[in-house]
């Protein structure tokens, strides 16, 4: 495909015009984001894939005349087994690479507090504790402060706010620093969470250098630094980025995906499920998330491929089993109670709060992102981590709790006080000192509310699943403890009744991951999926109801401050080139309105030459040109991208001169004495067409139920003009006006989220 949509309408200096007046320039000397798009034509990709496994049939059938049974057989099998395989593949690679960035990632995250003095400086102080009894009494593990003074290990994982907090707060800041650093030098595309990028590219654009190795190795070494750091970022949304690279660099070796943009989609859409599957434990979940959120383009066979794939990262990830607790992730619990029906009414109230609180993040996620991209901030991102990083780490370092990691935050928060063995945790149960939990809680939620919004838009790698998670945890676990408080001292009359003989009859740690869950649905507008997930991390059917409920609910009240979740977002915020199918417009205009009749370049099927074509792509930047029986007539009779126009062009012969002959049509009499070039077989010989009175709404219809890249425009069998994915986006884009944070005249935003 060629540079960019804009590029085959207009010519040379005009077609970077347009691109610069659509996208803004970045004012470097790198190029922006938005020119390393290129459309996928889906259409032609479809077809392609299927004559290309015609002629594979009749090759093989050819081929099996002349050999054994059991060699068709297996050719067969091969044949068929490489889509499996090469799943099987990403599947594997996407659970190893979560696990060894789990287990970095812990270690990393124990750098902070001191070292284990024995056994290996590389154990973290779970792995350094594991011989003794419970952790006051680990004295391997050596905090900074007693290595520093020289002196034994206590056990405590800390000695109070002297020398380790100093070093807590400057090691953390030194983490996130450096990730900004790798980001910043050797991989831009690392930074965020990647999803809106991947949902760009699964919407049928492709985005250059994105998915590539140097990214997924820096994306893998710098998410560990950033969560390590204590920065309010989590692993679980940047492992479907991790995942989706994986993906791309695995499909270079098997060409049947290698060189299908169309095929090359299905992979990542499994990709993206594994690593959902890989973040939160929840393969069906995986798939969903995949399904709903990210791909427009979800063929019946890439729903079981995913899955497979899913399967493949969680049972690889469990195999290495980072946490050594046989969970894949550490805030997966079961609970032992059913809820109650009395309980429904406080799970509407919880989602109806969730969802107003996380609009309220939504919103100033959102704000904030515009105001950094319009201000300096955005110019210096080294500045702007370390300051966020220190902040965060002096804040956090006050609170046990928040001074844990935020998956090891939600463990504690869905925790069942009857069965909490640990002491830290086990604070949170304690009845006498009700009044000071409460406050705690709320505390906490502001906190990590607060650090998210600043944390999540920086420049270093991670997402805002597990964040707003935690905020929403800490108000659901408000609501279970006063709930259960009041039931406790009422008894079981009046509402309670239901809770006779059921001791306890309220779970504190229920309401937090319905809480969370509620936050999350805010947030992302996450819906089945998030119902399913939630029901893997339990391990609870009985919790599906309320968890539906409370979902709905939560996206019911979010939808009424906007439809557009974090990711929609970013994508406007970004301006990337990505048709929402949830959009919906009225229009009063016609294709004419907004197609591109000025400077169209067809060829005349008739009395070309090599010379006439190679001087054409030499001459213009077009993505690839309709062809016409006459210039006169301007019948249509095919079109021909540039791709397929240069790789035939590269296939002459050497008996080939400037003045071969061309032909683009099967009517006309070849030379027989003389060399030729036919590109029929390369034409879309049937480009959708449609006349120039359609109306604009039924166009975007049109380009959303086919995924075309284009349209051709007649008026009554003649070509008048052309109509791209890139006209639509631009006309939706001036319809719906700047957004409302975006400042009146804001550069481009620098670095993707």
């Amino acid at each position: 495909m060629a540079d960019s949509e804009s590029a085959g309408l207009l010519k040379g200096r005009a077609a970077r015009e347009a691109r610069e007046q659509a996208y803004g320039t970045t004012g470097r000397s790198k190029p922006s984001q938005a020119d390393a798009f290129e459309t996928v034509d889906w259409e032609f990709g479809a077809e392609r894939d299927r004559l290309l496994r015609e002629a594979m049939m009749k090759s093989r059938q050819m081929r099996h005349r002349s050999r054994s049974k059991w060699r068709r057989i297996a050719g067969e099998l091969l044949n068929a087994g490489q889509g499996w395989f090469v799943f099987l593949v990403v599947g594997f690679f996407t659970g190893l690479l979560a696990g060894m960035i789990q287990v970095a990632r812990e270690w990393a995250f124990d750098l902070k507090f001191g070292y284990c003095s024995e056994g290996g400086f590389w154990n973290s102080r779970k792995e350094c504790c594991r011989i003794s009894k419970d952790e006051d009494s680990c004295v391997q593990w050596r905090t900074w402060a007693e290595t520093l003074r020289g002196v034994r290990g206590s056990g405590v994982r800390d000695s109070g706010y002297g020398l380790d907090y100093v070093l807590y707060m400057l090691i953390g800041t030194v983490m996130a620093v450096w990730a900004a650093w790798l980001v910043d030098i050797f991989a831009p595309f690392a930074s965020g969470s990647g999803i809106p990028e991947i949902k760009t590219i699964l919407g049928g654009f492709v985005m250059k250098g994105f998915l590539g190795g140097r990214v997924l190795l820096v994306k893998s070494v710098a998410l560990v630094l950033s969560v390590a750091s204590g920065l309010s970022v989590g692993l679980e949304a940047a492992y479907v980025h991790v995942a989706c690279c994986v993906a791309n660099v695995s499909a270079r070796v098997f060409s049947k995906y290698a060189n299908s943009e169309v095929k090359k989609r299905e992979l990542l859409s499994g990709a993206a499920a594994a690593g959902i599957s890989v973040a939160f434990g929840a393969p069906v979940g995986g798939v969903l998330f995949s399904l709903e959120m990210l791909s427009s383009y979800f063929p019946p066979k890439t729903i079981w491929r995913s899955f497979y794939c899913a399967i493949v990262a969680a049972i690889t990830l469990r195999g290495i089993d980072p946490l050594h607790s046989g969970k894949l992730v550490a805030f997966e619990i079961t609970y032992h109670y059913a809820f109650g029906w009395f309980e429904l009414p406080i799970f509407v109230m919880l989602g109806a709060i969730g969802g107003l609180v996380g609009t309220l993040l939504l919103k100033c996620m959102v704000r904030y992102a515009y105001f950094r991209h319009s201000s300096a901030i955005a110019r210096h991102p080294l500045y702007e981590v370390a300051i966020v990083s220190f902040f965060s780490a002096s804040v956090t370092y006050l609170s046990t709790f928040l001074r844990m990691d935020t998956t090891d935050l939600l463990a504690a928060l869905y925790s069942d006080c009857k069965y909490e063995t640990n002491a830290t945790v086990d604070q949170l149960c304690v009845e006498s000192d009700a009044t000071n939990i409460v406050v705690f809680l709320l505390l906490c939620a502001v906190i990590k509310f607060v650090l998210t919004i600043f944390g999540t838009n920086t420049i270093v790698p991670g997402g805002h699943m597990v964040p707003s998670m935690a905020v929403g945890a800490c108000i659901g676990r408000v609501f279970g403890f006063c709930l259960n408080m009041v039931q406790e001292r009422i008894g079981d009359e009046g509402f309670f009744a239901e809770c006779a003989g059921h001791d306890p009859c309220i779970t504190p740690g229920v309401y937090a991951i319905i809480g969370s869950a509620a936050m999350l649905s805010a947030v992302s507008r996450m819906t089945v999926s998030l119902v399913v997930i939630i029901f893997e991390l339990t391990d609870g059917i009985d919790y599906i109801m309320p968890t539906t409920i409370v979902i709905l609910v939560a996206k019911w009240v979010s939808d009424a401050f906007g439809r557009d979740g974090i990711y929609d977002e970013l994508i406007l915020l970004h301006d990337y080139p990505y048709l929402n199918n949830k959009m919906e417009f009225v229009f009063n205009e016609t294709a004419a309105d907004v197609m591109k009749a000025r400077d169209l370049c067809v060829i005349n099927a008739a009395n070309n030459t090599l010379n006439t074509l190679t001087n054409l792509l030499s001459t213009t930047e077009f993505s690839g040109y309709p062809i016409v029986k006459s210039l006169d007539t301007m019948q249509l009779t095919g079109y021909i991208s540039r791709a397929n126009l240069e790789s035939v062009l590269r296939a002459k012969t050497e008996g080939m001169g400037e003045n071969t002959a061309c032909f683009f049509t099967a009517d006309r009499p070849f030379p027989r004495n003389a060399p030729y070039l036919d590109f029929n077989p390369w034409l879309d010989q049937s480009p959708i067409q449609i006349v120039e009175t359609t109306p604009l709404n039924r166009v975007i219809d049109t380009f959303r139920a086919l995924r075309l890249r284009y349209v051709l425009v007649v008026r009554n069998g003649a070509l008048v003009g052309i109509t791209t994915k890139r006209d639509i986006l631009r006309r939706i884009h001036t319809f719906r006006g700047a957004h409302k944070y975006a400042p009146a005249q804001a550069p481009p935003p620098r670095r993707a989220r």
